[in-house]
């Protein structure tokens, strides 16, 4: 498998993530309102498969699906440590991703009454990916190297 970079990581992260949010929002954007153009629509779908194109070298490739997937028991004490470390932050961060769209609902609910604005299944996946994903993409984005034990 091939070394990446942090910088080549990093990169990765910010386009996976940044589709991630484009395609959500073209969904939104076509949400309930079948008369809109399907080229949103088209953005959306092409967004979402380069969001996986990029999973596979950022996550898969580099070997840090596996480590933050990785039973306790195989990880050695850097490993477990930077994985908990890692963990640590993916939640606190998806705990206020998720606080964020809820209040941001909860305000548009309150302004416009019925804001339009639903918890989709886009949304709901997305905010899985993310789950799973975060650990991950914060190692990618703090260590030099992924440990290589797990490649």
């Amino acid at each position: 498998m091939a070394m990446q970079t942090i910088s080549s990581r990093k990169a990765l992260v910010i386009i996976n993530y940044s589709l991630l949010i484009i395609m959500n929002g073209c969904f939104y954007l076509v949400s309930g309102q079948p008369e809109r153009n399907h080229v949103v629509d088209a953005v959306g779908l092409a967004t979402l498969c380069i969001v996986f194109i990029t999973f596979f070298p950022l996550h898969r490739q580099t070997g840090l699906w596996k480590l933050t997937h990785a039973s306790m028991d195989t990880l050695d004490e850097r490993e477990l440590q930077i994985t908990h470390t890692a963990l640590r932050y993916a939640y606190a961060w998806f705990t206020i991703i998720c606080l964020v769209i809820v209040l941001a609902h909860a305000i548009l609910f309150r302004l416009v009454g019925n804001p339009g604005f639903a918890i989709t299944v886009p949304l709901a996946g997305s905010l899985i990916y993310l789950a799973h994903t975060l650990p991950g993409a914060i190692l990618a984005w703090t260590e030099q190297e992924v440990p290589g034990k797990l490649l």
